[in-house]
């Protein structure tokens, strides 16, 4: 089943609010097993909102509309699917009630203005507004099925989540069609390399049009989602099968399955372990603590964390010998190995992670440029450290460096 997702609102257009509605809707239909086909917003204009709609017919199953169905003169989509549907607008006089007795239970006159918002277009099935004045509305014309709701988010989620979405899975049901899906986590790896390395897969998916396959990069990791259009359930098995194809391909890059979070991996592998975890974070200045104890119970496994983020604190609190420093450099591999074996002596943990390096855009010496991360590590088996070049954006080097700090620390734990 085709979806496609109408938003209305110049509000929308000139970036005064963010579209974050399209994005739940989206979401949400595809959790349900549509296909969403295509998302257009336009302002509140006639004219944008009939070319939409000349557009999404001929394309859709489904056209969900939001927006434009307020008491004010711009207010106007529901003006302009009569029009171009050819259905009359009508009073429901049962929402209007509703409506008045709204406005009196909160001692407010109701202005004239919003007796609009209890008309529906003949024939279709009002959707009621448990938190809000405008009603949405149900119909069908020329075979597609249109849903209409306000654009304020809490009440477009009431109505998706008490009518729209039920209405649409009892469809899905009889027809037997779901879509699979599962997104993985990578980190540590490009998207063109990534994608190379999984080339023989995405080469055999190609001759099974039911599957795709998409490469979602960001700066911190690559996520690939794999989606498969199914008419019976023996196609699950067939789903988790190319789900561990697609993992293998993805090697140790591969950290879980989304919405898991590398810290959430990495509490849970120390959790099995028994172990406990210092950190020296000079660079990224509390970022990878910042992380970990987003996670309920952290405490467990996360002793504490120094920021010696000034190189005389990394003498007086860490002991790193003025020599280390002066031969190679406060950003230097020698440098963050000895930050790490120095926080994990001091409180006794089982392992210890560092950073060190220079965001910029200033900084830089003879023994590292602007964009050099050092992260260490200090474990029962001793120590490592491993370098990065980065780019010099402050903002994005250092969360580059916290999620390549707690991804040195995965990689160095047992599975």
């Amino acid at each position: 089943m085709r979806a496609s997702i109408l938003t209305i609102g110049d509000e929308l257009l000139i970036g005064q609010v963010l579209n974050s509605n399209a994005q739940w809707i989206g979401s949400k239909l595809t959790d349900l097993g549509l296909n969403v086909a295509q998302q257009l917003t336009v302002g509140d204009n006639s004219k944008a909102i009939t070319e939409a709609l000349d557009y999404l017919r001929p394309r859709s199953d489904v056209i969900l509309i939001g927006g434009g169905l307020g008491p004010t003169h711009d207010d106007i989509t529901l003006e302009v699917l009569s029009k171009y549907l050819k259905m009359p607008q009508e009073y429901d006089h049962d929402w209007l009630a509703q409506m008045t007795g709204y406005f009196k239970s909160r001692n407010r006159p109701m202005a004239e203005s919003n007796k609009k918002q209890a008309l529906l277009l003949k024939g279709s099935t009002r959707i009621d507004n448990d938190c809000g004045t405008a009603a949405g509305q149900y119909f069908t014309s020329d075979k597609v099925q249109y849903f209409v709701f306000p654009g304020v988010p809490h009440e477009m989620k009431s109505m998706m989540e008490r009518f729209i979405a039920p209405t649409l899975q009892k469809q899905l049901t009889k027809t037997g069609e779901h879509i699979l899906k599962q997104t993985l986590l990578t980190t540590g790896i490009g998207e063109s390399m990534l994608a190379e390395r999984c080339d023989p897969f995405v080469q055999k998916i190609k001759s099974m049009p039911n599957v795709s396959l998409s490469f979602l990069p960001s700066s911190i990791l690559v996520k690939l989602r794999l989606q498969m259009t199914a008419t019976k359930h023996e196609q699950d098995t067939e789903f988790d099968k190319l789900i561990d194809e697609l993992k293998n391909c993805c090697g140790k890059d591969f950290y879980g399955f989304d919405p898991i979070t590398l810290e959430e991996i990495v509490l849970s592998k120390l959790k099995a372990e028994g172990a406990t975890l210092a950190i020296a974070e000079s660079c990224t200045g509390g970022l990878v603590t910042h992380r970990l104890t987003q996670v309920p119970g952290a405490s467990s496994v996360l002793k504490g964390t120094i920021v010696p983020y000034q190189t005389v604190l990394k003498h007086e609190e860490l002991e790193i010998p003025p020599r280390t420093i002066d031969t190679h450099g406060v950003v230097s591999e020698q440098v963050a190995k000895a930050m790490a074996w120095a926080i994990q002596k001091k409180w006794s943990t089982t392992y210890a992670i560092s950073t060190t390096g220079y965001l910029g855009p200033s900084g830089g010496d003879k023994f590292a440029k602007v964009g050099t991360i050092c992260l260490g590590f200090a474990g029962p088996n001793g120590m490592s450290a491993k370098t990065f070049y980065m780019e010099a954006n402050r903002e994005r080097a250092k969360e580059r460096a916290a999620q390549a700090a707690l991804d040195l620390l995965r990689r160095e734990l047992k599975s």
